[in-house]
C-alpha cells in the first residue's frame, strides 16, 4: 500500500500505462488517470491557456491524496511553467517519476503515429522532464534498455526511501550531488571545475572544500543584511544542508565589467574589462548544453516579479562587493539562481563561491578564470586558499 501519491510522467510510447498498471497491482493501490480523454482542456491550451490552467488546477485539487496517477497534467509545461500553483498540491511524501526514452525507441513502441503528439520527435518535452526531476521528490528514468520489472523496482525502492524519510539522491550535476531528506537538501560538492565556453573540465582535489568555506561566509554576510538566501548548515568540509527550495529555470547574472560572455557573445560591443557605468543585470534560461539569454518579459510570462528579483540580485551584489573590498578584492561579476520555498518565499539558492563569480586582486584573478586560463592546479588552490583566509 501507499500513503501518498506516486505520479508517473513521460511522453507517449515511454510505457507509462504498462508500468502504472504493474505498480497498481504490485502495491495494491488505486490507479487514476485524471486527464484521460480530456482533449477539451488540451485544445484550450492553444486558445485560452488561462482557462485551461484553471480547469486543470480545479481537477487536481479534488484528487485523492494517495494512490497512483498516470500523469498529473495535460502537458508537462503546466507543472514547469506554473510551479507556484502546483507546488502547494505536491506533498513532501509524493513521488514524481519522469520516464523518458530516445525518439527511435518511442517510435518503435508506438503502434499508431497519426497524431504528431504521439512522438516527441524533436525532444521538445525532454527539458521539462529534466526539470521535474530537478525538484520535488522526483526521479528521471531512461527506459530504453530497462525492463518493466526493473523500472517498477526502481520506483518502489525510491518510494520506500521517501516514505520512510531516508536520504535519497535527487540529482547529480557537474559540480555537486543533491540529496533530499524530508524538507531538507544535503548538497555534496564535487572537486570538479567545468567551462562550456572553453570546453574544459578538470578534477581539482580540495577545491570543493574551499568553495564550501567561502559559501558559508558569504551566506552569513548576506543574512546579516537581510538578503533572502538558503538556511545554510555546514555538514562537513565539502557538504552542507539547506532548506528545501524549488529551483527556477533561470539564473541572474550581475556584471560590473565587460568580461566573459559579454565579450564572447557580443564581440566588439565593449572593450575587454571595460567598467560599466552601472551594473548590468541579465537573465539566462538554464539549458543544456549552454544557457540562453532571454528577455525579461519571458520571466514575467512565467509569473515572476522581475523587478523584485533584480532588486534582490543587485542588493546582494553590492553587499558582497563591499565585503570583498574590505578584504582587498574586487567583485567583477556573479551568477545567482533563485528558488522558492513551499510557502512561496523567494530565495537565492545558488552556491556563492569562486566557482560562480569573478574576483580580482590588483588585476589578478582569484576565481575560476584561473582554471579557464589553464593555471596550474597548485596555483588555483593557493589563490583560493588565500582568498578564503582573508575574507571574514
Amino acid at each position: 500500500m501507499v500513503s501518498s501519491r506516486i505520479i508517473i510522467e513521460g511522453p507517449n510510447g515511454v510505457g507509462k500505462s504498462t508500468i502504472s498498471n504493474l505498480l497498481s497491482k504490485e502495491l495494491n493501490v488505486n490507479l487514476y488517470t485524471p486527464f484521460a480523454g480530456r482533449n477539451d482542456i488540451y485544445k484550450l491550451w492553444f486558445s485560452e491557456p488561462k482557462l485551461a490552467l484553471d480547469m486543470s488546477i480545479d481537477i487536481l485539487k479534488h484528487l485523492p491524496q494517495e494512490g497512483l496517477f498516470d500523469r498529473y497534467h495535460i502537458t508537462p509545461q503546466t507543472m514547469i511553467n506554473h510551479p507556484f500553483l502546483f507546488l502547494p498540491l505536491i506533498s513532501v511524501n509524493d513521488l514524481i517519476v519522469s520516464l523518458d526514452a530516445e525518439t527511435d525507441t518511442l517510435k518503435n513502441r508506438l503502434s499508431t503515429k497519426h497524431d504528431p503528439e504521439d512522438v516527441d520527435s524533436e525532444g521538445f518535452y525532454r527539458p521539462h522532464y529534466y526539470r521535474l526531476a530537478d525538484n520535488w521528490n522526483a526521479m528521471y528514468i531512461k527506459t530504453d534498455d530497462l525492463s518493466v520489472r526493473k523500472i517498477a523496482n526502481l520506483i518502489i525502492d525510491r518510494y520506500d526511501q521517501i516514505i520512510n524519510s531516508k536520504k535519497h539522491l535527487l540529482k547529480e550535476g557537474k559540480s555537486k550531488l543533491i540529496y533530499r531528506h524530508g524538507e531538507k537538501f544535503l548538497v555534496e560538492l564535487k572537486p570538479t571545475l567545468d567551462s562550456f565556453t572553453y570546453s574544459k573540465q578538470q578534477t581539482l582535489a580540495g577545491s570543493e572544500c574551499l568553495r564550501n568555506k567561502f559559501y558559508e561566509k558569504a551566506v552569513k554576510i548576506l543574512k546579516e543584511h537581510s538578503i533572502p538566501v538558503i538556511d545554510y548548515v555546514k555538514e562537513d568540509d565539502r557538504s552542507y544542508w539547506s532548506d528545501y527550495c524549488y529551483s527556477l529555470p533561470f539564473e541572474c547574472i550581475v556584471k560590473n565589467r565587460a568580461v566573459g560572455t559579454t565579450l564572447t557573445d557580443c564581440p566588439g560591443l565593449f572593450y575587454p574589462n571595460m567598467p560599466f557605468l552601472k551594473p548590468v543585470i541579465r537573465f539566462d534560461y538554464r539549458s543544456h548544453p549552454r544557457d540562453i539569454t532571454v528577455p525579461r518579459t519571458y520571466l514575467e510570462n512565467y509569473g515572476l516579479d522581475v523587478l523584485a528579483l533584480e532588486k534582490i540580485a543587485l542588493e546582494a551584489f553590492h553587499i558582497l562587493e563591499t565585503w570583498l573590498v574590505e578584504a582587498g578584492y574586487s567583485l567583477i561579476d556573479i551568477c545567482f539562481i533563485f528558488g522558492f520555498t513551499s510557502d512561496g518565499v523567494i530565495k537565492i539558492i545558488s552556491e556563492i563561491s569562486p566557482d560562480g563569480m569573478r574576483i580580482q586582486k590588483r588585476g589578478e584573478s582569484y576565481d575560476k578564470d584561473l582554471f579557464r586560463q589553464s593555471a596550474a592546479s597548485s596555483d588555483i588552490i593557493r589563490a583560493w586558499t588565500e582568498l578564503v583566509n582573508e575574507i571574514t
